[in-house]
């Protein structure tokens, strides 16, 4: 009987040896971050922040791959089609789950991916043209209710979220706006400044230099609470727009079939570097605040979004072809 339990033992450890030897080798060589976008962004940034250190802590290069096009979709479809093998993710927001559903046609949707953490949220503010001559959320509905179809939205294109975003408040508010893309926030917060276009959802960062002109206002913050960033202005909830309260993230994405154990191995990882005050402070230095979820928190959270935006899509009147 001893001689039997022996065998059985050993045949047990045969059995976990391989799982234990590749958990513990991993990473072996370098890993790679795809950030869809090309360099100097928001998400390039924070790419770059998070692979510094966790360089330190894999003992392995985590290298930053910049892979622009097609309003992100280019690389964010390859990511989806790497190998599952832990050494490709994508540095993604929002638009991993609305791309998709704005445009069936794309190669990807947000189940070709495995969760491994978020790291950050962003809120939004609306900033409108002086020229409209209106303070706050309340003067701006007012005024669009008096002229139907005459103000405009900037966006940083079809389907985007600041787009979605004029669309849901529109829908909330019951006015109607002209819906005008830009290739980009900068071209369009210039235009905004200018007057050429009335309105248009920000992250209240890349407003400073605008605000201290006085050539761009902010008419409210849509989120439950003030933002520190902007403390004086209400929130879309003072102003009698309830529960918009929507900030868009930023998350680390495996391929499909990417084993757990790798994923959480990273997603731990990536929590102590959020945890560093350094990373902390450069974080909200870009408008954007640490919330980090792991990976089943994460998934959990994948899936609400998914279906807010798509309750958004559907109520919305543009259409969803791009």
């Amino acid at each position: 009987m001893l001689k039997k339990m022996a065998w059985l033992a050993g045949l047990v450890s045969l059995c976990v040896l391989p799982t234990a030897y590749a958990s513990t080798e991993y990473p072996s060589r370098p890993v790679s971050i795809v950030v869809a976008y090309p360099p100097g962004g928001g998400i390039d940034t924070l790419a770059r922040l998070v692979s510094i250190e966790l360089t330190k802590r894999l003992d392995q290069s985590v290298v930053v791959l910049n892979k622009p096009g097609a309003a992100g979709s280019i690389g964010t479809a390859g990511v989806a089609r790497a190998a599952p093998d832990g050494y490709t993710f994508v540095l993604s927001g929002a638009n991993a789950i609305l791309s998709p559903l704005v445009d069936p046609n794309l190669s990807f949707r947000i189940q070709d991916f495995e969760p491994v953490a978020r790291l950050t949220e962003t809120p939004y503010s609306l900033a409108i043209s002086p020229d409209l001559k209106v303070g706050s959320l309340k003067e701006l509905i007012a005024l669009s209710k008096d002229k139907p179809g005459q103000l405009n939205f900037a966006s940083t294109g079809q389907g985007s979220v600041q787009h979605l975003l004029g669309e849901l408040l529109k829908q909330r508010a019951e006015i109607d706006w002209m819906h005008v893309p830009y290739q980009g926030g900068g071209p369009a917060l210039r235009e905004l400044a200018a007057g050429r276009v009335h309105i248009m959802f920000s992250n209240p960062i890349p407003l400073a230099p605008y605000l201290k002109e006085g050539t761009i206002q902010v008419a409210g913050v849509a989120t439950d609470e003030r933002i520190s960033l902007m403390p004086d202005i209400p929130t879309f909830g003072e102003q009698g727009i309830d529960d918009f309260d929507v900030k868009t993230w930023v998350g680390l994405l495996a391929p499909a079939g990417t084993p757990e154990a790798i994923r959480k191995r990273v997603s731990d990882e990536v929590q102590h570097v959020l945890a560093l005050p350094e990373i902390r402070e450069a974080i909200e230095q870009q408008g954007s605040i640490v919330s980090f979820l792991p990976v089943e928190k994460f998934a959990e959270f994948l899936e609400r979004d998914e279906e807010r935006w798509k309750r958004i899509i559907d109520q919305s009147k543009f259409s969803s072809t791009m």
